[in-house]
């Protein structure tokens, strides 16, 4: 982003800052389908965070935001502080604290089959409000919530969730899908499990929606196998999302690059398609506020009335 955009953007946010507050407020979120797990808590609503933006007409664009496994540390807020001033509605969902852990690593803790529940159900949720557009939800999530994006783009639902239901009818898909740094190897090289699962064919893969996804990760993303390639792959492994997908990758950045305090380098089991290793998070300032533009700009352009 050059000096004059990045320039622009700060005005564009003290404008919006003048003009009025964001409206915030915390709500349930009823989910859909059933959990994968035995071991994770069943729940029947998880949390969020819903912020409107202070000047808008309705019914209004919105968009989705789903946690890491670390849970919601802030990165979730940065994102919505410039969609929100940009008019787009947001709901920050907690898939954890509903269901009694902190994060990730806990032996409770709900993987990628049991949140899409929380994904699908915040989409429901948003569709019935008649302050937002149903045609105009967007979808975005960092690490294993960029995971989730790739997925409702590829058209997979929750468990045990059939085609004619009374909750998430087989037309309601979401309008656009920003994922960043979603470990594509986890996808495409785990077949006991991730891979396995979401295969075209399986009960749960409904089809691709046919609607745009765009990748955000980085060169030096060794939460990977390969960062340079292993999403470049997604298109080749999935002929469906091909025509849709869009992969930047960041010279230099590693996972996690938009998180001011990452935690020191550490050992994750859900790293390298689940075979485990050594995941290094180096915050980026410059990378992080031109992401948050590319953000922005994305969703105002896939989410623009027709």
């Amino acid at each position: 982003m050059t000096r004059l955009m990045f320039g622009t953007w700060l005005l564009l946010l003290a404008s919006v800052g003048a003009q009025g507050q964001v409206s915030s407020s915390r709500v349930d979120i009823p989910v859909v389908g059933e959990k994968c797990n035995e071991r994770v808590q069943q729940v029947t609503h998880v949390t969020g965070r819903l912020q409107l933006p202070p000047t808008t007409s309705e019914p209004m664009p919105a968009v989705v935001i789903l946690h890491s496994n670390a849970g919601v540390t802030g990165v979730g807020s940065f994102y919505a502080q410039a969609l929100n001033a940009a008019g787009i509605a947001t709901l920050e969902v907690d898939s954890f604290t509903p269901r009694n852990v902190k994060n990730g690593n806990d032996r409770a803790a709900p993987v990628l089959c049991d949140r899409l529940q929380d994904a699908w159900g915040s989409l429901v949720f948003l569709a019935k409000d008649s302050r937002f557009d149903s045609s105009r939800i967007g979808i975005t999530g960092f690490s294993s919530g960029g995971a989730l994006t790739l997925m409702t783009g590829m058209g997979v639902r929750p468990a045990k969730l059939p085609r004619q239901n009374g909750s998430l009818p087989p037309d309601l898909v979401y309008a656009a899908h920003f994922a960043l740094y979603p470990g594509c190897a986890n996808i495409l090289d785990d077949p006991v499990r991730i891979r396995s699962w979401i295969n075209p064919g399986r009960p749960q893969n409904w089809g691709a929606t046919g609607k745009r996804i765009h990748i955000v990760s980085g060169t030096s993303d060794d939460f990977d196998f390969d960062p340079r390639q292993d999403c470049l792959r997604m298109g080749q492994a999935f002929p469906d999302i091909a025509p849709h997908l869009r992969v930047r990758l960041i010279e230099g950045a590693t996972h996690a690059f938009d998180w001011p305090n990452p935690p020191p380098p550490a050992f994750s089991p859900f790293a390298k398609a689940q075979t485990g290793g050594m995941v290094t998070m180096r915050y980026s300032a410059k990378d992080a506020q031109e992401t948050r533009q590319e953000m922005v700009v994305f969703f105002k352009d896939q989410l623009k009335k027709n």
